[in-house]
């Protein structure tokens, strides 16, 4: 079993998503361990903080067309296993249409992150001019099945969101969700993307796309649970 993070099936690539209860998403995961050679995926611990700017143009992007979105925000792993000691986060922009994801991701060092947000990157030119503000955090336990860069099956548990502040966000200390405290609102279910290149699926593991949920994003859930966001603007808070 390999894990291929920054392969090409996280930069460009086709995607659907499923929503299953835990007994679901039991039997999902023991079929993809069978899959891979009984492989038994290891636990991350996920903390993600979305951005937006002014006006929040990102979030009513991403309520009214889901399947045409943008979607800024950092993460944090743990443990992360590439970080060679230092604490940092990867900063990325996602692009979603119809069905099709694009990601540019950069590495930054934690204690850099407040400057690289406030004066843009030439990797992530979107974030250029200092104008984007951290909206809403979102933790969750991920495990990940995958052997090929052609294909990776991730499985998010444990979805909580928080109001996230601008200190805790872009400070020089790994955010993580004790840091947040406990979440203001959560996801009971299991979230289930299958990220591949085309057409390298296994038979049993496309044909799942007839029951997926193509519109579930936790940027869009969070943003409506915490902030009271809806698709035609804001109810309150």
């Amino acid at each position: 079993m390999l894990q291929f993070a920054e392969g090409e099936v996280t930069k460009l690539r086709r995607e659907f998503k499923l929503v299953l209860g835990a007994d679901e998403a039991l039997a999902l995961c023991a079929r993809l361990s069978v899959a891979l050679g009984g492989y038994l995926s290891a636990p991350t611990r996920i903390t993600s903080v979305y951005f937006d700017k002014p006006g929040h143009p990102l979030t009513r992007r991403s309520l009214s067309t889901p399947n045409d979105c943008l979607k800024v925000r950092t993460k944090e792993y743990s443990p992360d296993l590439g970080a060679s000691g230092e604490q940092r986060v990867v900063l990325e922009v996602k692009r979603e249409r119809n069905g099709v994801t694009q990601k540019r991701r950069v590495w930054v060092p934690r204690a850099q992150l407040g400057q690289v947000i406030q004066g843009g990157t030439r990797l992530l030119p979107l974030i250029a001019g200092g104008s984007l503000i951290p909206t809403l955090a979102v933790t969750y336990t991920r495990h990940v099945y995958q052997c090929s860069q052609s294909w990776r099956v991730t499985v998010d548990r444990d979805i909580g969101f928080h109001r996230v502040t601008s200190e805790l966000a872009l400070g020089p200390t790994t955010l993580s969700a004790e840091r947040l405290g406990e979440p203001l609102a959560s996801d009971g279910r299991v979230v289930v993307e299958v990220k591949h290149l085309g057409e390298e699926l296994p038979e049993w593991l496309g044909a799942l796309q007839c029951g997926s949920r193509p519109a579930y994003s936790k940027f869009a859930e969070g943003m409506a649970r915490v902030h009271d966001f809806v698709a035609d603007g804001i109810l309150g808070g």
